[in-house]
């Protein structure tokens, strides 16, 4: 690493000897290419169009996403509208676990008409709850998409006995699904294989519909002391600590924006708190922490939802606040380093995503690099903070 002058700051001057060998990518980012729908076997069914045959047998249509996570939920939010769309005279129900503090979320979303709260048995454990669920709601279900590509999951979600399955796993579909090389496909196109097997048409819009009350947006004007215009919002935590930009780059940016004239809010849960307040005493500005004035309003995910509604800027890692960001329609800027954007990148109409493509990258979450992170610190404040300005201005 070059000598760091003591008298400027860190967050401007950290570089790297090898830097030169992968100049940081950082552009508005269309992840969304679907070139599965080029091949000779999608476009037959295009042609044929098997939904339109369904339909009338079809009465409720079960989709199993797994886990339950903020970015699972907004990112599949357009998944399960096409499908809405598609079989109008369907229920359309999410299948699977959603945690306690997204049921908000999941529950503004106008596509999804229900839950059905399942987990497959593991190792033999669940068992006795998996045949109680087949006997008594698994035949409710005509139609059951699954999405996960895990032949253990497939199996059990095969032996509930529903009328239709359609799945990427061999033998286990009613329609058997062309190879695709889902490694280098973004997750919404793995996701849309799926409809485009029964030859539905693919969305013109990728943003999730959220319905935000009043009373969340009347809480953000609250939180942000009736501040309008100018705001941007930092989200510098995500579930993976591996994921994080340097909190003294999240300050340095902060500082930036709000020399600019911007409001400063850091979003982000209450247990995350210490890394705001480290982020905040390294800002020349005051930042707007809700975690730290009002735990009860950072408890509340669609508070954040309403914050990022009436922001004009949101800047932070790889994570599913990202994600809401990015489907509110907010100018959304995205450090990626050990994962890749082009299966991660959020899906809104407005992104900018910036990554450093070395060697090693994407990687398995265990930094081998001389310099530690080096994929993500060598991506600096104002190279973030340049581009951000340069797209709201365009």
């Amino acid at each position: 690493m070059k000598k760091v002058n003591k008298n400027t700051d860190t967050a401007d001057q950290l570089t790297f000897d090898n830097q030169k060998q992968a100049e940081p990518q950082s552009n508005i980012m269309q992840p969304l290419q679907f070139d599965f729908l080029k091949q000779a076997d999608f476009k037959k069914f295009q042609q044929t169009k098997l939904f339109e045959k369904l339909q009338d047998n079809v009465k409720t249509i079960a989709i199993y996403k797994g886990g339950g996570g903020l970015g699972d939920l907004v990112v599949a939010a357009s998944f399960f509208k096409t499908f809405k769309q598609a079989f109008p005279h369907a229920q359309v129900k999410y299948m699977g676990v959603i945690y306690p503090r997204f049921q908000k979320i999941f529950d503004s979303i106008d596509s999804i008409d229900g839950y059905i709260d399942y987990e497959r048995p593991d190792k033999g454990r669940r068992m006795k709850q998996y045949w109680q669920f087949r006997k008594t709601q698994a035949q409710g279900i005509d139609l059951l998409i699954d999405t996960q590509r895990r032949f253990e999951t497939s199996f059990w979600l095969r032996m509930l006995g529903t009328k239709y399955m359609l799945s990427a796993s061999p033998l286990l579909s009613n329609w058997n699904m062309p190879w695709l090389n889902y490694k280098k496909m973004h997750i919404l196109e793995q996701l849309f294989t799926l409809p485009a097997r029964l030859g539905m048409d693919m969305p013109k819009n990728f943003a999730a519909d959220l319905n935000i009350d009043s009373q969340y947006m009347n809480n953000a004007a609250k939180m942000l002391g009736g501040k309008k215009g100018k705001i941007a919002a930092l989200m510098p935590s995500c579930g993976m600590e591996f994921k994080n930009w340097l909190p003294e780059y999240f300050a340095k940016i902060g500082d930036l924006f709000a020399n600019n004239g911007y409001t400063i809010i850091i979003l982000g849960s209450p247990k995350e708190l210490e890394l705001f307040k480290s982020i905040a005493r390294q800002m020349k500005h005051q930042p707007v922490i809700p975690a730290e004035i009002d735990l009860e309003f950072s408890q509340e995910l669609m508070n954040d939802a309403a914050i990022l509604k009436q922001s004009s800027i949101a800047v932070g890692n790889d994570s599913g606040g990202m994600h809401l960001a990015s489907c509110l329609g907010v100018l959304s800027a995205t450090i990626f380093g050990p994962t890749t954007p082009r299966k991660f990148a959020p899906i809104g109409p407005r992104n900018i995503v910036f990554y450093k493509p070395l060697a090693c990258s994407p990687c398995r979450f265990k930094c081998k690099q001389q310099i530690f992170k080096q994929c993500l610190n060598s991506i600096t404040p104002r190279e973030v903070y340049a581009a951000c300005m340069k797209n709201m201005e365009g």
